[in-house]
């Protein structure tokens, strides 16, 4: 292992006593808080999570938190890290302290390793089906699973992280705070109503994660990939045929359509009973899989308790930054934009001083530096970042690099929140066609960026090129995504809305005629979006008359 100690030194926002553990190292940082290694009173490591002030702050925040802990550490089984203390609710600090297991997060094990076989595959998710057995007879929902939250042991992977477990008699009530990982979370949970089908769902987003190094819904912000996972089927370019009904069933959109964990438990039977020794990891991980396990747990400090000094010198290290941009990532993603901004902005320029320029890191950097200053309020700033950024992506990575159209898709997107219309149809016009070319004209990517181009011409005051777009996209859209896909019949929407636009409102009333019912049919007579169509239906008519 590269580094002489498990997770990354303390910096001056950290304490040095959490209740009455003493922190030593940093292992990393969530939504809800950071996470800490430290020692307790004799010799023995935790992992304890101090929460972010502002959440603690909240109206009723610490009674809740220190009552789901608490039900935390009734949480049993070898599979899991248990919760062995948690702070007094009017603790300056809200803390839970969890046994400290050294062994790499499922995410760190598939960087350093690579994605595992079926059977590794497997092995992982019948440990994590253990694991959440036992969460679920404690009358909890963890609510977070994630690869983040599962440590690989040789013995059998552990779940962690149950800060945000919530008792089951809680859950079905509204909240407005839902938490939880974009990605991974399920539509009910979303809407946030979790229950224990949720994180059956999730386990097989962990499994499509751990056989592919991808997420099955993924997007440039967490609203879009919450909007994938609500409308759209997963991602699972990459995953073997062998697993793909399973991981089907898992992610289903409607709860009761999920297997129950003893039902995963007894199809991993047939994996299990034709093993020649299911006990040992040797059995299902790889070789290289198991070295970095190996790794994990004997990292070469002699005295793991010692803080390490800081280096001597000033100048930060390649692993450095990619440290504090994992950091910044994980303080993004916990809705502190801003924050993450000014620190990205430090980050960009240590990785010019110390990568230079044209590094892919040092334009990483910039990218998130301008999708954080969108996020924290300021799309005009972040059109400007991605201005500068996008020749420097086509100059180094070329025109149909992936993220070369990546941040020009982003520079479009953030011109027309800035109010630009005209300038955003112009942009999204010239991405069109090298989106076709690069991606294929029947990529989602390449529909995404034609409907917002028919968007924002529209938007720019030219109606009748709008409505022609939309009914080229539309006709595409049956073709590739069929009728009933909620893309078309978002795309038929606005062809009719821009039919009335460009002067034609008896031509809009019959598209919106036509459209109702499939509106009626697929999203129920209920559906927000079906009572718009009903009323644009209802407005032309009279329009027409």
């Amino acid at each position: 292992m590269a580094d002489l100690m498990w997770g990354s030194p303390l910096d001056g926002r950290d304490p040095t006593m959490v209740g009455p553990y003493t922190v030593l190292r940093v292992l990393g940082q969530g939504g809800m808080g950071r996470v800490y290694l430290a020692r307790g009173l004799g010799t023995r490591l935790y992992a304890v999570k101090v929460i972010r002030p502002h959440l603690a702050d909240e109206e009723g925040f610490r009674a809740r938190f220190v009552r789901e802990a608490s039900a935390a550490r009734a949480v049993s089984g070898a599979f899991t890290a248990p919760v062995v203390e948690v702070s007094p609710p009017n603790a300056e600090l809200l803390w839970m302290a969890v046994a400290f297991v050294a062994a790499p997060p499922l995410d760190n094990l598939v960087e350093r390793a690579g994605v595992l076989p079926p059977a590794g595959v497997w092995w992982v998710a019948a440990g994590i089906a253990e694991a959440l057995l036992s969460v679920h007879g404690a009358e909890l929902v963890h609510r977070d699973l994630k690869p983040a939250n599962v440590l690989v042991t040789a013995d059998g992977p552990r779940v962690i992280d149950f800060g945000i477990a919530k008792a089951l008699d809680a859950v079905g009530t509204a909240s407005t705070n839902v938490m939880g990982t974009s990605g991974f979370m399920a539509p009910e949970h979303i809407r946030g109503a979790a229950e224990p089908a949720s994180d059956v769902f999730a386990l097989g987003a962990v499994m499509v994660f751990a056989a592919t190094g991808h997420a099955p819904f993924q997007g440039p912000s967490a609203g879009d990939v919450l909007a994938q996972t609500l409308y759209q089927p997963p991602n699972l370019n990459g995953l073997p045929s062998e697993l793909a009904d399973v991981v089907g069933r898992c992610l289903s959109k409607e709860p009761q359509a999920r297997p129950t964990l003893s039902q995963m438990l007894e199809e991993f039977r047939y994996h299990r009973d034709r093993t020649v020794a299911p006990h040992a990891a040797t059995s299902w991980l790889p070789a290289k899989a198991l070295a970095v396990i190996e790794g994990f747990g004997s990292p070469t400090s002699a005295a793991p308790t010692e803080p390490l000094r800081p280096p001597a010198t000033t100048r930060p290290l390649a692993a450095d930054l990619q440290e504090r941009a994992r950091e910044v990532q994980a303080l993004a993603g916990a809705g502190d934009a801003a924050a993450a901004r000014d620190l990205y902005a430090d980050l960009v320029r240590d990785h010019i001083r110390v990568l230079g320029a044209d590094d892919p890191e040092t334009l990483r950097a910039r990218d998130w530096h301008a999708f954080c200053t969108a996020e924290a309020g300021d799309p005009a700033a972040a059109r400007d970042l991605y201005a500068d950024l996008v020749p420097d992506r086509v100059r180094v990575l070329g025109p149909d690099h992936p993220d070369t159209l990546h941040v020009r898709h982003q520079h479009a997107r953030y011109t027309a929140e800035a109010g630009d219309a005209a300038a955003a149809r112009d942009l999204y016009a010239d991405l069109v066609p090298d989106r076709s070319r690069a991606l294929g004209p029947d990529h989602p990517d390449t529909f995404h960026v034609r409907y917002q181009h028919a968007r924002y011409t529209a938007e720019a005051g030219d109606a009748a090129a709008a409505r022609d777009l939309y009914a080229d996209l539309v006709g595409d859209h049956i073709r590739v995504l069929g009728a009933d896909d909620p893309e078309t019949l978002r795309a038929r929407d606005w062809h009719a809305f821009c039919t009335a636009e460009a002067g034609d409102p008896a031509a809009a009333r019959d598209l919106y005629a036509d459209l109702v019912p499939d509106r009626v049919r697929v999203l129920g007579p209920d559906h927000p979006d079906t009572l718009h169509v009903r009323h644009q239906h209802a407005r032309y008519t009279a329009e027409a008359e």
